[in-house]
């Protein structure tokens, strides 16, 4: 106990210097826990199924004309059912899921409510293994018209009743019946509905194309039994595939079933984030120990008389190392405290960055993130200035203390000094590509434009809804469309004379007016204005390999049919900046499409706001649209995240940093107190001796924000290359992200050394 009492007559001694220690120490674990604990999150993961390891997703991709497309998720409807049917010793159940019929809210009386909704087949619960807690969803989403909810989302909608038998009205058009409930889904997990709609209500209503050829619109999940061998499972899969598909001239199919462990996890933009925030936390983490070690050890020279006393008091080198220990473990303790209090007074922003809520973020199975971080923290920053301290001889109690080795500082700065130039550079990149790709010319306008939708059944309704939007006093125009180009479009066979598929193109229906209410450039010739007519973009024309003058009156062969070119429209982007500029086709819908766009006047966001009341009040549902920057902003929100999570790390590195450059400093000036006085009582000006210092610290930090400048490039270059369009070259950022931090450090210096380079000599030589 005398040992812990005197640890605290320490730490109340020093208290200046430990509210800086406490202070580092809480922001610097507060970064690393959250970036590990959001790495670990995600690597998590689909484990909630229950014998995950067991459970597959379907994955398939066309070869069109020799060349093998992308990998995606979505396949063939009866894709799943053919597997399940052809290898049942292999396959312990199947099933397939659809985003169809489940857009829009479910109403309870008038209240609505958007939850995330799927719609599956029977054999969903089953095949995923989630626990089904009332109901009998073999036999119930057999049939049509009939929905389960999560547990949570039941509690919500029904309070304390038993909502089986009860009624939600899929957006005030369809009823459909509660017959069972489920256990909430955790939130990582890539699939988590919270109300299931059974698929027989979407095949009642033929919706969305169920076959083997085409519809590559359908997640699939597979069960198979336990030390089936999947290489074995996928070769037979494709054999029967080329049965039900043999092939011909429009495409090949091929599809393998792989672990849906393994498919969030496998995302490439997944991989990356994981490889950069594992990076960050790391780097925060060992600068945040080695900063706690240089303050620590830039002490030395001040308690070297205290150790030698508790040496002559009998301490031996073990009791002062488990001393500082205690210290530290002391230290680290109050910081956690105070992390604890930022987490919780910054939730949003932590919850924002993590993607998720702190109780998912910090979940039991997860503790060992937080308890691993503050364990390396407690061993780096401990046990090496409690070895040195332990050290210190006895002989210390009866004369000053001096320490003239730093290589160890030097080393230490190094790193912080790195540390900075890396994540500040990081920073500076995604802060400016996050800027241009939300301001970069997409080829249309979506300036006071807003999006939503038209649920109306027929031509008749549809006109209804059109005239009633065209008759708001606040509205300047209207227009429609099947898709937006800010969520991106159905995809199409391009065919040359003889049938031969070429490539895939993206296509839309649109209304006559519609380009020139978008802003979209018309390069030559027309949009269509009636059916049997297309236009196309100017990339379609290259992978096609004709001219714009050739193009006009040309023919196509669509899945529409033949249709005949009548323009062509200039390029504009599809979906967002992570994609490459695709080709397109734009065709004549005679009828308002179910994409509404009406373009409001000044001011917009009151306007906005007028609209949805009156449309929603107008058509007794609700109703709302969406400003479409808002929706293109949408886009990079994991852009968005990841940078406030950047710009954070930036700051506390950067104040760590600070706080160990201004110890190094002052212990400095300490120890050479002499020589400055020597120096300058044989005629050194002021300017000279900080230009000494200063260049002192430079020897140290040009070649560290050298080597953190680069490698903050390999580290931006590889988060860079998830877009498909960039800023261009990113060279001069970085160059100046290392000026601006080698001037701070020598700033720090400046300042900190001011006082004792324009000191009386005298002062210092007295006190020796």
């Amino acid at each position: 106990m005398k040992q812990l009492y005197y640890v605290v007559q320490t730490l109340l001694h020093g208290r200046n210097a430990n509210v800086i220690k406490i202070v580092s120490l809480g922001l610097g674990l507060m970064m690393s826990i959250l970036l590990f604990s959001r790495v670990a999150y995600e690597q998590s993961y689909d484990t909630c199924f229950k014998e995950h390891e067991n459970l597959y997703q379907l994955w398939m991709r066309y070869t069109v004309d020799e060349e093998k497309y992308d990998w995606q998720e979505q396949c063939v409807g009866k894709m799943v059912g053919g597997m399940f049917e052809a290898f049942p010793d292999m396959i312990e159940s199947a099933t397939s899921t659809g985003f169809w019929m489940v857009n829009r809210p479910l109403y309870n009386g008038n209240t609505c409510f958007k939850e995330k909704k799927i719609s599956a087949d029977s054999l969903f619960f089953q095949t995923m293994g989630i626990e089904v807690t009332s109901g009998n969803p073999v036999q119930d989403l057999q049939q049509a018209d009939v929905i389960y909810l999560s547990e949570r989302f039941a509690k919500r909608v029904f309070g304390n009743e038993n909502p089986i038998g009860k009624i939600l009205s899929y957006n005030k058009e369809i009823d459909l019946i509660v017959k069972g409930t489920y256990a909430t889904i955790p939130d990582n997990c890539t699939i988590n509905p919270e109300a299931v709609v059974s698929m027989p209500t979407v095949w009642k209503r033929n919706i969305g194309n169920y076959s083997w050829d085409g519809g590559d619109s359908w997640l699939s999940y597979i069960r198979i039994n336990p030390n089936v061998d999947i290489e074995t499972l996928n070769k037979r899969f494709n054999a029967m595939i080329q049965q039900q598909i043999p092939e011909n001239e429009k495409y090949k199919l091929e599809a393998e079933a792989r672990p849906i462990r393994d498919t969030y996890r496998g995302y490439d933009e997944v991989k990356r984030m994981t490889v950069i925030m594992s990076i960050l936390g790391a780097c925060i983490l060992f600068i945040t120990a080695l900063n706690y070690t240089l303050l620590s050890i830039s002490s030395l020279s001040r308690r070297a008389k205290a150790v030698g006393v508790h040496k002559c008091s009998g301490a031996e080198n073990g009791t002062i190392f488990g001393m500082f220990l205690w210290e530290t473990g002391i230290i680290i303790a109050i910081s956690l405290f105070l992390m604890g209090f930022l987490v919780l007074n910054l939730q949003d922003f932590v919850e924002d960055t993590a993607s998720t809520k702190l109780a998912s973020l910090f979940a039991f199975d997860r503790i060992w993130v937080p308890l691993c971080v503050t364990a390396v923290l407690f061993l780096v920053g401990g046990i090496l200035p409690g070895h040195i301290f332990s050290r210190i001889p006895v002989t210390q109690v009866f004369k000053r203390y001096t320490e003239g080795k730093k290589g160890w500082k030097r080393s230490l700065l190094f790193i912080q000094f790195a540390g900075v130039a890396f994540v500040g550079g990081l920073m500076i990149i995604i802060l400016m590509q996050y800027h241009y790709v939300l301001n970069k010319d997409t080829g249309y306008n979506p300036e006071r434009i807003a999006i939503g939708s038209n649920d109306a059944k027929d031509y008749k309704g549809t006109m209804v809804a059109k005239h009633f939007y065209e008759s708001l006093p606040y509205v300047e125009a209207v227009t429609s469309s099947v898709y937006n180009p800010t969520s991106g479009y159905s995809g199409q066979f391009v065919q040359d004379e003889t049938g031969k598929t070429l490539f895939n193109t993206r296509y839309d229906y649109v209304q006559e007016n519609y380009t020139t209410f978008m802003g979209i450039g018309v390069k030559q010739g027309r949009t269509p204005r009636e059916n049997g007519e297309l236009a196309v973009n100017e990339t379609w024309l290259k992978m096609r390999g004709w001219s714009a003058d050739k193009a006009i009156g040309q023919t196509s062969l669509t899945e529409q049919g033949r249709l005949k070119i009548v323009g062509v429209i200039k390029d504009f982007h599809l979906g967002s900046f992570f994609q490459q500029t695709l080709p397109f086709v734009m065709l004549y819908h005679p009828s308002f499409g179910n994409n509404v766009y009406v373009k409001l006047k000044e001011p917009f966001a009151e306007n906005l706001q007028k609209l949805n009341k009156e449309a929603s009040e107008a058509f007794h549902k609700n109703i709302e649209f969406e400003s479409m920057k808002t929706m293109m902003a949408d886009n990079y929100n994991s852009v968005r995240v990841f940078r406030n999570a950047t710009i954070a790390a930036t700051f506390v590195i950067l104040f760590i940093t600070l706080m160990g450059l201004i110890g190094y400093t002052n212990d400095e000036t300490q120890r050479r107190s002499k020589e400055i006085a020597i120096r300058k009582v044989n005629g050194a000006e002021a300017s000279g001796i900080l230009e000494l210092l200063a260049k002192d610290v430079l020897v140290t930090a040009l070649p560290a924000v050298l080597l953190g400048t680069l490698a903050s490039w390999y580290v931006g270059e590889l988060w860079m290359s998830q877009f498909a369009t960039t800023m261009g070259s990113t060279i001069p950022y970085y160059i100046m992200t290392a000026l601006v931090t080698l001037l701070m450090i020598v700033g720090v210096v400046l300042v900190k050394t001011w006082k004792i380079a324009n000191e009386n000599p005298v002062i210092s030589i007295k006190s020796e």
